[in-house]
């Protein structure tokens, strides 16, 4: 045993990663490496979306049952489609992976992508902090759902 195998957070990449999917596979990674052999690998791989539900719903259960959480995990999938979506069309368009594309385009982008993805955390950690569905889609309903509306 050595300290990677307790340690739960990486601060650092939780705060300073771009992506979307690194913020989460770096907060609580002892729960993420649980949930990736056995729930992930083993959904179905041809339905990512639905993979990823049912991963965020086993973190969910895991975590309680408070349905502001539950909304939140939920919320996830929905995310990572987003963010693979967009990276790939970017991709497309420029000839190169976002994080190759070179110049102030590729670090305005790569900019917005940490922007995003920083507003998405603090936007669905509402349903951890009032853990309630109802206040957590009261929340989410004053701000006019604007962070389930953008990645769609």
């Amino acid at each position: 045993w050595d300290f990677e195998s307790i340690r739960t957070v990486d601060p650092l990449g939780t705060e300073l990663g771009r992506r979307f999917r690194g913020g989460l596979r770096r907060w609580n990674m002892t729960v993420q490496w649980w949930l990736a052999a056995y729930v992930h690998r083993r959904g179905p791989r041809r339905v990512p979306v639905l993979r990823n539900a049912l991963t965020m719903l086993a973190s969910a259960y895991w975590h309680g049952l408070h349905g502001g959480q539950h909304l939140a995990f939920l919320s996830v999938p929905l995310w990572l489609a987003a963010e693979a979506a967009a990276e790939q069309a970017l991709g497309n368009h420029f000839g190169v992976p976002l994080e190759e594309l070179p110049g102030w385009k590729g670090s305005a982008l790569r900019g917005a992508q940490w922007f995003l993805k920083m507003r998405a955390f603090e936007y669905l950690s509402m349903g951890f902090v009032l853990r309630g569905a109802a206040a957590t889609l009261r929340f989410w309903a004053s701000v006019h759902f604007c962070l389930h509306a953008l990645p769609v």
